[in-house]
Formats: C-alpha cells, sequence, structure tokens
C-alpha cells in the first residue's frame, strides 16, 4: 500500500464509522455467529447477546464504545455504538467544546472506525471461504 493509499484509507477512518458485507444467503445470528468464532480480532472474541429484534453480535467494549454486528437481509453491518450513557454524555461534551469537530479530533474514534473496518475485512474472508459472498 503506497502513501497515497494510506493517507485515503486514514481519511475514510476519521469519517467513516461502519462497514458492511453483502452476502448470497440470509443467515441467522447463531450461524453468522459460528462463522465468526473462527475469525481473530484485534477487539476481542465476538459474543451473541439480546434477543427478538435486540439479538446482535457484540464485541467487548472499549471506553466509550462497543463494536456491534447486525444482519439485515442479506447485509451484515459493522458499526461502533455507544457504551451506555456515559458514552453518549462524553461524545456531546466534546461536540460542544469543539463546535462539532470532535468525532475528526478524537483519536479513539478513529481507532474504532480502523476497527469496524479490520472486522468487516476479516468477515470478508471468512464468508468467503465459506462461499457465502454476494457476487457482482
Amino acid at each position: 500500500m503506497g502513501f497515497f493509499d494510506k493517507f485515503k484509507q486514514g481519511s475514510k477512518d476519521m469519517i467513516k464509522s461502519y462497514d458492511k458485507v453483502k452476502l448470497n444467503q440470509k443467515l441467522s445470528y447463531e450461524e453468522l455467529h459460528e462463522i465468526m468464532k473462527t475469525g481473530t480480532y484485534p477487539c476481542g472474541e465476538p459474543q451473541l447477546t439480546g434477543k427478538g429484534i435486540m439479538h446482535c453480535i457484540q464485541f467487548p467494549p472499549v471506553d466509550k464504545y462497543v463494536i456491534q454486528v447486525a444482519l439485515s437481509g442479506t447485509t451484515v453491518t459493522i458499526t461502533k455504538i455507544y457504551n451506555g450513557v456515559g458514552g453518549i454524555l462524553k461524545e456531546t461534551v466534546g461536540d460542544a467544546v469543539t463546535g462539532g469537530w470532535y468525532d475528526v479530533l478524537n483519536g479513539e474514534n478513529i481507532d474504532l472506525n480502523q476497527m469496524t473496518r479490520i472486522i468487516g475485512e476479516e468477515l470478508t474472508r471468512l464468508c468467503g471461504e465459506k462461499g457465502l459472498l454476494k457476487t457482482a
């Protein structure tokens, strides 16, 4: 990866806080979790949580964020969400102090955005090995 590519990816990580993986068939959260358990992730092991419409796969919390994996039809979305009210409060205060630039200036936010991308890449690899990726 050249300098320009690294710069381009770094600028995406400042803004883009989610990643998506398109599958060629619908999976249940249990099936997706079984696939994900075989992967290696920088933020810990994925855990199946919740019931009904609150069902999802989450990774262990990192300060004020949790990385969550959600299913919608054949699309898997990996995103970071706030870890409780404390996370929302820190973000709100940071935005008020910096005039809305807190997300761009916050190193933790950038790191978590990178993790969503890394998890998306690992999930793409794992689903590709199983023949589950949607082809163009």
